[in-house]
């Protein structure tokens, strides 16, 4: 059973290592922001949008995934369902979706109410099954109904904008609203609303018995995380300009965001900062350098990366079950003397 002190180690007082702590966060922080104000490159930028576009959906997943242990292959789902209201609301009416985005975020919460609300009663391999089939579900609705144009997919008019402040716009937006939720989870997990979750991952039953209000904290997750994924997805329709069924509803969405957060450590706040950042690395250097190896010539499998990072999710399962928190938390009890 998971330690409930050692988070709250890192938040705890001013000590001398929490303010070397702030001090290195508000010196990546600087770098951050001076790469997105400063920086000429495109590619950087829409990298780095991507990383933060991906800790959003991460800590947006954790609060179920992580800190209730409940594994959640919808999280594409939301995404997708807030990514086509700002679309067709862009589509039909002419709204800009920079001025619908919540309403990204409350359609996923109505669509997780409806449909995701019912699968937590059950747990385990069967809830994550029971998403995943869900996630299809959207897909195939997506493809037949009339009003998201099918396999056509919905344009959107783009931003009167140069490129380079389009990419900075979303740059800045995906990460401050990035901050915001990890602030969130960070504010949850020194909760009392998180330790019920986290009483809801260790033993349901007994946490029922001993009063935590368990269908309650659990709905709770779900709906928030579904919020946050619906607000990225209607922001992701205008970046993008252009939105189709398999691309916003794809499983790849779910699995990564699911990887991120083992690699990084499930159930911590500060488990995607490390994991999302990593995953997107490793995957970038495996695209640029199996190329060059000449493995299977110019193009790489689809499958391949899938291959490594199963791998990768094995190891982890068996070895670092906690991911790179898991690994990092003895020599931080050392040097805190806990």
């Amino acid at each position: 059973m998971r330690s409930s002190v050692w988070p709250e180690t890192w938040t705890s007082g001013p000590t001398r290592l929490g303010r070397r702590h702030a001090l290195g966060a508000a010196a990546l922080l600087g770098i951050v922001v001076g790469i997105g104000a400063w920086w000429e490159g495109l590619g950087l930028l829409s990298t780095l949008t991507n990383v933060f576009l991906f800790l959003l959906l991460t800590q947006a997943w954790n609060f179920l995934g992580g800190y209730a242990g409940y594994l959640n292959l919808a999280m594409a789902v939301f995404f997708g369902v807030g990514a086509y209201t700002t679309g067709i609301l862009a589509y039909r009416w002419g709204w800009s979706p920079l001025l619908t985005f919540p309403l990204g975020g409350l359609m996923a919460v109505l669509w997780a109410a409806a449909v995701g609300v019912p699968s937590l009663r059950v747990r385990g391999p069967y809830f994550a099954v029971l998403t995943m089939i869900l996630g299809f579900l959207a897909q195939v609705l997506a493809y037949n109904v009339p009003w998201t144009r099918g396999a056509m997919g919905i344009y959107v008019s783009p931003l009167p904008w140069d490129r380079r402040v389009v990419e900075q716009f979303f740059y800045f937006t995906y990460l401050g609203l990035a901050l915001l939720v990890t602030g969130i989870a960070a504010r949850i997990q020194s909760s009392r609303f998180g330790a019920a979750l986290v009483a809801v991952r260790e033993d349901e039953v007994a946490a029922g018995v001993l009063g935590v209000r368990t269908t309650w904290v659990k709905v709770a997750a779900l709906l928030l995380g579904a919020f946050w994924a619906g607000v990225a997805g209607g922001l992701y329709t205008q970046r993008i300009g252009y939105i189709e069924p398999t691309g916003v509803f794809s499983l790849d969405i779910s699995v990564d965001v699911v990887l991120m957060a083992m690699v990084g450590g499930a159930g911590t706040w500060q488990g995607p900062l490390l994991g999302v950042p990593l995953v997107m690395l490793v995957a970038e250097l495996l695209r640029v350098g199996v190329v060059h190896l000449g493995l299977f010539g110019a193009r790489i499998p689809a499958e391949f990366n899938r291959a490594v990072f199963g791998a990768a999710l094995v190891l982890i399962a068996l070895y670092a079950p906690q991911g790179l928190m898991g690994l990092v938390r003895p020599f931080r009890g050392r040097r805190l003397g806990v």
